[in-house]
């Protein structure tokens, strides 16, 4: 495909630069043949040699050999070329909905974070809430604890006394 993208930009340039000299020198135009030579692969022809103005039956069945190659190698160039595009389409196409998925696995794996995060939220306050609940409960306990140990004190001790004075 480089190939002939060079060929054809070599003939085409050529065929400017001929075009403005015979427009501004007007000099006849280079015949097809001439021009058409310049295609032919390298192993044939050397552009060491000048073109043959006059060209022979032979001269424009290689021509039209050279041509048909050239169409042929262009075909295949633009078979390969339109695979590769089916290629990279599919590949692209993967490429999105793989990204669609990892999208939608972002937001379920965010979302179910968020859910546990209000859970684990209201499980603190709950135990939080139970904690003040059993602290309240020991101070009370311990109140009543207290009161008990004084009294059992104060009845054993005046009992003791009332023993003692008896």
């Amino acid at each position: 495909m480089d190939q002939i993208e060079k060929i054809m930009r070599d003939l085409t340039r050529d065929f400017e630069v001929e075009r403005q000299a015979s427009d501004t020198k007007q000099i006849p135009a280079p015949s097809l043949a001439g021009i058409l030579r310049v295609i032919g692969s390298t192993d044939r022809q050397t552009t060491d040699s000048p073109p043959n103005h006059h060209a022979t039956p032979q001269d424009w069945s290689d021509l039209i050999d050279r041509v048909r190659d050239a169409a042929h190698r262009v075909r295949e160039a633009e078979a390969e070329t339109q695979e590769q595009e089916i290629r990279v389409r599919e590949l692209l196409d993967r490429v999105r909905e793989d990204m669609t998925a990892a999208h939608e696995r972002i937001r379920a794996a965010e979302s179910h974070a968020k859910d546990i995060q209000t859970r684990s939220d209201a499980l603190l306050k709950a135990a939080d809430a139970r904690v003040r609940e059993a602290e309240e409960r020991a101070r009370t306990a311990e109140a009543w604890l207290s009161k008990i140990s004084m009294t059992i004190a104060e009845e054993f001790s005046s009992k003791d006394e009332k023993r003692l004075t008896a």
